[in-house]
C-alpha cells in the first residue's frame, strides 16, 4: 500500500475549474470543490485504487486581510474551516496573507506571496522524511515544475504526480516532466467533489 500526500494551489484551481468547465459567468462559488473529496480520487487514481492510502491533504492559499477585507477574510477562514472539518485529522489549509498595493495605489488586486514556494517545500519535505510514499501536486502553474524536478532528481519520478483539470477547452497543467504521471480530472469527477457554497453570504446577517 502506497502513503499518498495531495497538495492544492487552491487559488489556481479554483480558477481553472471556473476556465475548464464554463463556470466563468457563473456567480462566485462555482468552482468550490472538497479538497479531501478530490484528494480521495487522486489517491486511487494511477490504477492504486484501494491501494493508495491517503494521508495528508493541504490546502495552499492566500488569506485576506482582517482589516482591509473583512467579507473576504470571514469567508476565506469559514471554508477553511469546512475543509478541515470533512477530516481534521487528514486536512491542513496553509494560509498565507495577502500583499496589499500601497495606499497609492489601492485600485490594484491584492497578491499572492509565498504561497506556490510554501506547497512546493511542503511536498519536497514530506517525501524526503519518508512522511509519504508520493507527494500529488494539484495545480496548472509552471513555477512549481522546480519541485517536481527535485523530488525526481533526489529520490525518484515514482515519488511525485501532478493533477490538472482537463476538458476540450482547456489543457492547462504544470509541464510536463518526464516519467511523472499527470491526473487529468475532467467535468464528471469535478461534478462529484464541487461544494457551490457561497461562504461570504454564510455569514452575513441578513
Amino acid at each position: 500500500m502506497e502513503s499518498i500526500a495531495v497538495f492544492f494551489d487552491w487559488q489556481n484551481a479554483y480558477k481553472g475549474a471556473r476556465k475548464a468547465f464554463g463556470l466563468q459567468n457563473q456567480p462566485n462559488e462555482f468552482g468550490n470543490f472538497s479538497p479531501l473529496r478530490l484528494a480521495k480520487i487522486l489517491a486511487a487514481g494511477n490504477d492504486r485504487g484501494s491501494d493508495g492510502r491517503l494521508v495528508r491533504v493541504e490546502v495552499h492559499r492566500g488569506l485576506p486581510s482582517s482589516a482591509r477585507d473583512p467579507v473576504g477574510y470571514g469567508a476565506n477562514r469559514r471554508q477553511a474551516q469546512a475543509w478541515v472539518t470533512e477530516a481534521p485529522e487528514l486536512v491542513f489549509p496553509r494560509l498565507r496573507p495577502l500583499r496589499y498595493p500601497a495606499d497609492h495605489e489601492e485600485s490594484q488586486e491584492p497578491t499572492e506571496k509565498g504561497v506556490d514556494v510554501n506547497l512546493a517545500l511542503g511536498a519536497v519535505e514530506r517525501v524526503l522524511m519518508n512522511q509519504c510514499d508520493i507527494a500529488i501536486l494539484f495545480s496548472h502553474d509552471s513555477d512549481l515544475a522546480p519541485a517536481l524536478e527535485t523530488i525526481c532528481r533526489v529520490v525518484s519520478h515514482n515519488h511525485v504526480e501532478t493533477a490538472s483539470w482537463r476538458s476540450s477547452s482547456f489543457q492547462g497543467r504544470i509541464p510536463k516532466t518526464r516519467g511523472v504521471f499527470n491526473h487529468a480530472v475532467g467535468w464528471e469527477a469535478f461534478q462529484r467533489v464541487a461544494t457551490p457554497v457561497n461562504y461570504a453570504r454564510q455569514g452575513s446577517k441578513a
